[in-house]
């Protein structure tokens, strides 16, 4: 990847996908595991069913920079153990602290974990494990108690997850309950994975530039807080019930990580600058911090001062918003880039806040030609653009993020968004109608893939309708792409409403 600037490039691009002098990932022999066609297509359905459930039952955190910071470190990892990317990774609003895994390649983190690590290698920890999971087909391979036990565990999690919004004590038992009915007779086979996955994780995490010791750390962090929760008679972190974390797993990953080389001190220090930003991000977009505890922090962390930016704009404070800029904008040029390109993001964020979106468009605009594969920076600029009355230039940068991952609620969104106001302030009549279905088939992509497959259908149904009556005008040629475009679209949502793991 290539960072905002030159200081953020060396943060990512220095090795950091290379070993950190280790030797090559030495993975377990998986003879006789292998998956035939048919079997990967199975669990690319399983996925996406995964994927569409999770997105349809939980509050997401769909702050872009913060999911490109955590995509950015999951892809980064997978790309040591598997050729296939993952097949979505969510980020749920969520102060438990939890983490999962299903086939396919589908990964979800709550925000909780973020906040309970204390560093960037101690959460590459977490998401290293459950990519080992993937990659060694702990969910995908063997006989079909496995498979079963795999379903029973997706289904309480995403029953924990919807518990949760009500009753915390609710979820932790239903999570509980359905991990004791299949870990019962599981129980030697998932300790197996969880050392063989903690193992593995520390090989990934040395090749993809992270510290393999931050794992017990970030395991001995788990241990006393479930040792607290047992005296104070509360339920465990759900990471420790759905990932078992005995004495001997412990010492076990304490004993292997002893004998891994120790990060750079440089490398470090980079890692946890980006673990400053990302941290008070979540803190201050999940409004888990006040004023004073933004205030109290700023003075010694610059990631705690953007964060308060942030919150002054959202209170609609913005003398205070720009005060905290101007102090930030007395750091040297070469500090001031580390911080990019959250520091233009946040400052745009300021100005949207006063509807200045062509102000915060330019800005915006400057960072995305620095780095125009980044996926937040053209979510953000699209906002401005179609805010700002340029609903075509948002769209060209919207469409390559649908075909990149096809499962990308925002980006779906956002073209909804930019097609309704194409509709509504062109003067063009074949603009219009064209417009208007399209943002019929976007709102049905982003139903979709949160499971609402009725109302996808209900959009689909509206788009086809008038796609029909361009054909008796003088549009034909444009209605005939559209409607074989949006026949495909709804037998895709019946094929996913009809899908049953």
């Amino acid at each position: 990847m290539r960072g905002a600037s030159g200081n953020q490039i060396a943060a990512f691009n220095d090795n950091s996908w290379q070993s950190t002098g280790s030797k090559d990932l030495n993975l377990p022999n998986l003879r006789g595991q292998s998956l035939s066609f048919a079997e990967q297509y199975q669990n690319k359905l399983l996925g996406e069913w995964s994927l569409r459930n999770v997105n349809g039952r939980t509050k997401m955190e769909h702050d872009p920079w913060i999911q490109e910071t955590i995509k950015n470190m999951t892809w980064r990892l997978n790309a040591q153990a598997r050729q296939q990317a993952p097949m979505g990774l969510v980020i749920i609003d969520n102060p438990s602290i939890n983490a999962f895994a299903a086939p396919g390649g589908v990964i979800g983190l709550n925000t909780g974990t973020i906040l309970a690590a204390s560093s960037m290698d101690e959460l590459a920890s977490v998401v290293a494990h459950e990519v080992a999971h993937i990659s060694q087909r702990h969910y995908e391979s063997g006989v079909d108690e496995r498979k079963k036990a795999l379903l029973m565990q997706i289904g309480g999690m995403l029953a924990a997850i919807a518990a949760s919004a009500v009753d915390g004590d609710a979820a932790a038992a239903v999570m509980m309950g359905s991990q004791t009915v299949t870990m019962n007779n599981t129980m030697a086979f998932s300790r197996s994975n969880e050392r063989e996955a903690d193992r593995v994780g520390m090989q990934i995490m040395t090749q993809a530039g992270y510290d393999p010791r931050a794992m017990p750390r970030f395991f001995a962090t788990m241990n006393q807080r479930s040792q607290l929760n047992q005296v104070e008679n509360r339920f465990l972190p759900s990471f420790v019930r759905s990932h078992p974390l005995s004495n001997e797993r412990l010492s076990e990953s304490q004993s292997r990580a002893q004998h891994y080389p120790p990060l750079s001190l440089n490398r470090q220090q980079r890692h946890q600058a980006l673990f400053d930003l990302l941290y008070w991000r979540v803190q201050s977009t999940g409004k888990h911090a006040s004023e004073t505890e933004l205030t109290t922090a700023a003075k010694n962390s610059v990631g705690a001062k953007l964060a308060l930016m942030h919150w002054y704009g959202e209170q609609q404070r913005f003398t205070d918003a720009i005060d905290v800029l101007a102090e930030i904008n007395q750091l040297s040029p070469v500090q001031r880039q580390k911080l990019e390109p959250l520091l233009s993001i946040t400052h745009s964020q300021i100005l949207t806040e006063q509807g200045k979106w062509s102000q915060a468009a330019e800005i915006l605009e400057n960072q995305q030609r620095l780095s125009p594969e980044r996926r937040d920076l053209r979510l953000y600029l699209a906002e401005a653009l179609t805010n700002s009355n340029q609903p075509i230039k948002a769209q060209a940068l919207l469409k390559p993020l649908t075909e990149q991952q096809p499962s990308d609620r925002y980006a779906w969104q956002s073209l909804q968004l930019a097609n309704e106001k194409l509709a509504k302030t062109t003067d063009s009549t074949p603009l219009k109608n064209i417009a208007t279905i399209n943002a019929l088939r976007y709102r049905s992509h982003d139903q979709l893939w949160s499971g609402r497959y009725e109302r996808a259908l209900t959009s689909l149904t509206q788009a086809k309708q008038l796609a029909e009556k361009l054909q008796t005008t003088a549009q034909a040629n444009s209605a005939r792409p559209l409607l074989a475009n949006i026949n495909a679209e709804i037998k895709a949502v019946k094929t996913a409403k009809d899908f049953e793991p």
